[in-house]
């Protein structure tokens, strides 16, 4: 099992709960499981100025190279995506067979 699948769990599950007071509660709780991560934040939009269509990526990448990621889209409700987790990707070698 990879980080971001444990990761991926347990957020899910923490996002049920009432909201608590600080915005980086969510992350805590990964800290305290001792994941070591590195969070990063995005917004990705089709080049159409005229267009709504933006969204906002939130992404962790963890030491094991796997990865838990959300999206929402730009105002609109009803938020967040529920955590996906991915893995890390394949190692690719050489074939000089």
């Amino acid at each position: 099992m990879f980080d971001a699948e444990i990761a991926a769990t347990l957020l899910n599950r923490w996002d049920r709960k009432p909201a608590m007071a600080g915005r980086d509660t969510y992350l805590n709780l990964l800290r305290e499981g001792n994941l070591d991560f590195t969070h990063q934040q995005g917004r990705v939009s089709t080049g159409n100025p005229t267009s709504d269509s933006e969204l906002d990526i939130e992404s962790l990448v963890f030491v094991d190279g796997s990865r838990a990621v959300r999206i929402k889209a730009s105002g609109q409700a009803p938020g967040w995506t529920r955590w996906a987790a991915l893995e890390p990707p394949s190692v690719l070698v050489p074939d000089f067979a």
